[in-house]
């Protein structure tokens, strides 16, 4: 066999060793391979069959993909196929141990249908049950759908799920996950306090954990009038210690320059108002003390909150 091809062989069906595919009638032959994947055989269910064509090997790439543990769908709109199989990176900082990852959105009809995996670690072969939320933001911070992530068998291998919402919000900018009960127990969230930028009419939830932890720096580029607000780790300010910074930019500036910052640095647009852009960004280097566990441990708590305030901004405030 010339080379071995990742072919798009899903849902054929097959009525005989030689069939004819696509619209120019290539000849196709039934190839009866078996499977070897990471060490271990798997047996080819009897809805997937492997084709042979002028020596190159098509297999069910659904099939292929799920036993290397990624998740995949088909956009019939967009006619792709999309297949995720990165580390899962998605949690409830007010749930540790739960991770969600590799989430793919597809239309489905007048809905949006979400694919993803859910693992919890530190629980062996045990089983558990979770129900959970996805939340789906748009650029300007506003919710534009969400999911509800359920089942009994979740545990530290991966598992798929999926699950539906109403409308189409596949352009989502930002997702956070909030975990609601796990066992029959349920998971109240952390208490929140609110940030009032009165000078440029903004607010954000922070923790109430936070209370008395960080400290707010300011600073502005005359010549650019970009605005930089830093919300800093006290405890970790000899390190740099910035949790995070909201920018703020002349919509000239962003207009400018925006595509390049999001390129090249750890920042998202989260909202406007009037003239101005608003964004979020994180350190892209360490800003805390690596040989202290104390205080790595405190930077990292703090920072596990980032993506919760950054959908909770909200612009046009009037204050009194």
């Amino acid at each position: 066999m010339k080379k071995f091809v990742l072919g798009l062989c899903c849902g054929f069906v097959m009525a005989s060793s030689c069939v004819a595919i696509a619209s120019d009638s290539i000849q196709a032959l039934l190839f009866p391979a078996s499977f070897e994947i990471n060490g271990s055989k798997i047996s080819l269910d009897d809805d997937y069959k492997v084709l042979n064509v002028d020596g190159h090997a098509y297999v069910p790439i659904r099939f292929v993909a799920e036993h290397l543990g990624a998740t995949i769908d088909f956009e019939q709109e967009q006619q792709k196929i999309f297949v995720k199989n990165r580390k899962l990176d998605l949690s409830d900082p007010d749930y540790q141990g739960i991770i969600v990852g590799n989430v793919i959105l597809t239309k489905d009809g007048g809905n949006t249908k979400v694919t993803g995996q859910l693992k919890i670690e530190g629980v062996g072969n045990t089983t558990n049950s979770v129900e959970a939320t996805l939340a789906f933001y748009n650029d300007n911070s506003e919710k534009i759908g969400e999911v509800a992530i359920y089942g009994n068998d979740f545990g530290v291998d991966a598992q798929t799920f999926v699950s539906e919402g109403l409308g189409d919000f596949r352009t989502y900018s930002t997702v956070n996950l909030h975990i609601g009960n796990v066992n029959g127990q349920m998971i109240s969230a952390t208490p929140s306090m609110v940030y009032e930028n009165r000078k440029n009419n903004f607010t954000l939830n922070l923790p109430k954990s936070w209370e008395g932890k960080y400290e707010v720096v300011e600073a502005i580029d005359e010549a650019s009038e970009f605005e930089n607000i830093s919300f800093i780790d006290i405890a970790n300010k000899g390190y740099g210690g910035v949790v995070f910074s909201i920018g703020i930019w002349t919509k000239d500036n962003w207009s400018q320059n925006g595509q390049t910052a999001m390129e090249v640095g750890h920042i998202s647009k989260i909202g406007e108002l009037g003239d101005r852009v608003f964004t979020i960004s994180t350190p892209g280097d360490v800003q805390y003390d690596p040989f202290n566990e104390k205080l790595t441990a405190e930077y990292k708590s703090l920072s596990s909150y980032v993506n919760k305030i950054k959908t909770s901004f909200h612009a046009n405030v009037k204050f009194h």
